[in-house]
């Protein structure tokens, strides 16, 4: 029966969209996480012969049966999340759009908005994983204290010195689509074709906002997620029934036969 199959192809999409889910709410505690949103779209319709073909051509609609549902995209929502207040001379939180540019060990381009930097034995400035900005940030061994700008300017203080000497700029990017990168883990997203090429924002033109010692939370809101996991387990159950009660009239029409 088709409604088997149809109902089926609901309760893989529901199945799936409580993963997503899952995935959101797991995440809920990770610095810079974006939450995503799943959406669908329906399938393939079969148009059912009714009657002459004069008569179909006179008809105002045409009678449709709808084969069921699938997932198709998973979207990415960038909305800021809170900024919470850490101390770190080295933690750093986007205010507004743009990411901070990463470069591996490999040379391989990576973007995050998770803020949580370190200095390592080069002074660089680095990831926990050990990837460095680009373009690289600096920062002398005797600097008694770093300050970072609005404007991503680094700044450091040398003891006997009242004035501050700037050793980098930090460079935000930015993107077409944003929602076109692609999560590669580690709070960490590639370019895509999708999103476009990578835009550098002009400090001067105040497209940089960064504010120091403050870390970007994620912006899962738990309580929405508990609500969409609620109406997903209900459409699950749903199209279950759906299928129970097919195979309940399979069972009467088999019945019959005999």
């Amino acid at each position: 029966m088709r409604s088997l199959y149809t109902a089926a192809t609901g309760m893989t999409a529901q199945q799936m969209r409580i993963d997503n889910i899952a995935n959101n709410l797991s995440n809920s505690s990770t610095n810079g996480y974006k939450k995503t949103r799943a959406t669908f779209e329906d399938l393939v319709y079969q148009t059912v012969p009714v009657g002459s073909t004069s008569i179909i051509n006179q008809r105002p609609s045409a009678l449709e049966m709808g084969t069921g549902t699938r997932m198709v995209a998973t979207v990415r929502n960038f909305q800021t999340g809170d900024l919470s207040y850490t101390g770190n001379e080295y933690d750093l939180a986007i205010g507004g759009r743009g990411f901070f540019s990463l470069q591996d060990a490999n040379g391989l381009q990576r973007f995050t908005r998770d803020g949580r930097f370190l200095r390592n034995v080069n002074g660089e400035l680095v990831t926990p994983a050990g990837l460095s900005l680009n373009p690289s940030i600096q920062v002398p061994p005797d600097a008694t204290r770093v300050v970072i700008g609005e404007d991503g300017a680094v700044q450091v203080e040398f003891e006997g010195e009242t004035e501050l000497v700037t050793v980098g700029q930090i460079q935000l990017v930015d993107f077409q689509n944003p929602a076109g990168l692609r999560a590669v883990g580690g709070n960490m997203y590639v370019a895509t074709p999708e999103s476009g090429q990578q835009q550098f924002m002009d400090p001067n033109q105040g497209f940089v906002n960064i504010q120091q010692a403050f870390v970007e939370s994620s912006n899962v809101d738990i309580a929405e997620e508990l609500i969409s996991m609620i109406v997903a387990q209900r459409s699950f159950e749903l199209t279950s029934k759906v299928v129970e009660t097919s195979d309940q009239m399979l069972q009467t029409v088999n019945s019959m036969k005999r």
